[in-house]
């Protein structure tokens, strides 16, 4: 008998003229309908209609997400049907077909800079002289951009045309000018010139739903900074951001940290956050919607509520919700020292790459090696 057998688990599979499985039938739907919104997204670009891009774009992402979701459905434990092997299996062939992938192109000579389960990000053979972000209209290296642009495109197309199987679609999905990982899996950030011009940034704390605007902010400004090869600057910049959360010199609007609560109403009006969360008390958000409550202030369960860390050293920690914009109240004294830790544990994770631990950017000195000097 003949079969599909997994390189890692062994797993045998009937060949698909014998029996087409459920689960590939539906992918197969599947990625038709996301092959009718690509060429929908290709005849509407070049048509110049770009609100009928941006919904085809959105249309095929979601279908690709679809798709993606039977991965984490067949190797999540809470679904009926799941199965190790299931999971397994998904990744091994993702492993395998990105490993042969990888050998091929740098055989070919080019550098791949990066790679995960199922995408790999290589370097363009592109002019580096060619400005990594796009000059403004008026300068003369514009045209040296827009080159260097061109043949990035050129290049990723004809990579995903050539390694484009059966059964192993290998997309070419993004161009960008520059990059930027310290070796972590799926860590990284990039600056996107093509679909669209933006920053690219997976795997860290920027859209973490217990972070806060300065965190955000920071992140992202030093993202910039080191893809224009600043590390430097964005190292100082950092140490100074954590030195004025140190000195309370930050305005708290930009530490309020807000996080979705639920809870279940009760006949008389009240909310019961017991039978939502085990202990409810031990949240933070669930103790400042609380005192929302308990100050006569609206509440509906989902609702997002703000808060401020006060005390970061009690037991639960003490906080207080975001009150100015609602009821005109005093901001709430924060806990500079919790801050400017979260601060320096999310940042340090970018600038170790540079030299600099958590620990010493929140100090403000760094130990010298003798590789220093």
């Amino acid at each position: 008998d003949t079969y599909n057998v997994s390189p890692t688990t062994q797993t045998r599979y009937l060949p698909k003229d014998e029996r087409l499985g459920l689960v590939p039938h539906l992918l197969e739907q599947l990625m038709q309908s996301r092959d009718r919104h690509k060429i929908a997204l290709a005849e509407a670009s070049a048509a110049g209609n770009e609100a009928e891009a941006f919904l085809q774009d959105q249309l095929q992402y979601a279908v690709k997400i679809l798709m993606n979701s039977f991965y984490g459905v067949f190797a999540s434990s809470f679904y009926r049907f799941t199965h190790p092997d299931l999971g397994a299996s998904i990744t091994e062939w993702a492993r395998h077909n990105i490993r042969e992938i990888i050998a091929q192109v740098e055989e070919d000579g080019h550098e791949v800079v990066y790679s995960d389960t199922d995408s790999i990000f290589v370097r363009s053979p592109v002019d580096k002289q060619a400005p990594i972000k796009r000059p403004d209209e008026d300068d003369d290296s514009l045209n040296e951009w827009e080159v260097a642009k061109r043949d990035a495109l050129r290049f990723g197309e004809q990579l995903a045309d050539r390694f484009t199987r059966e059964g192993a679609e290998l997309e070419f999905e993004t161009a960008l000018s520059a990059f930027f990982s310290h070796g972590a899996k799926k860590r990284y950030v990039g600056r996107v010139v093509w679909p669209r011009e933006e920053m690219l940034i997976r795997g860290y704390e920027v859209r973490r739903t217990d972070s806060f605007a300065l965190l955000t902010r920071t992140m992202t400004e030093m993202f910039e900074m080191i893809l224009d090869g600043e590390e430097w600057a964005a190292v100082e910049m950092t140490k100074s951001v954590i030195d004025d959360v140190k000195e309370r010199s930050t305005d708290a609007a930009d530490l309020i940290i807000s996080r979705s609560c639920k809870g279940t109403l009760r006949r008389d009006g009240s909310v019961d956050f017991t039978k939502v969360y085990d202990n409810p008390n031990g949240l933070p958000y669930v103790r400042a919607a609380k005192e929302r409550i308990r100050r006569g202030l609206p509440f509906t369960p989902g609702m997002k509520v703000g808060y401020i860390v006060t005390d970061a050293k009690s037991s639960p920690m003490t906080v207080e919700p975001w009150l100015v914009d609602e009821i005109g109240e005093k901001a709430p004294e924060y806990d500079p020292d919790y801050y400017a830790r979260r601060l320096a544990k999310s940042l340090g994770r970018i600038t170790e790459a540079f030299g600099w631990s958590e620990n010493e950017l929140l100090s403000g000195s760094r130990q010298q090696s003798i590789f220093d000097f």
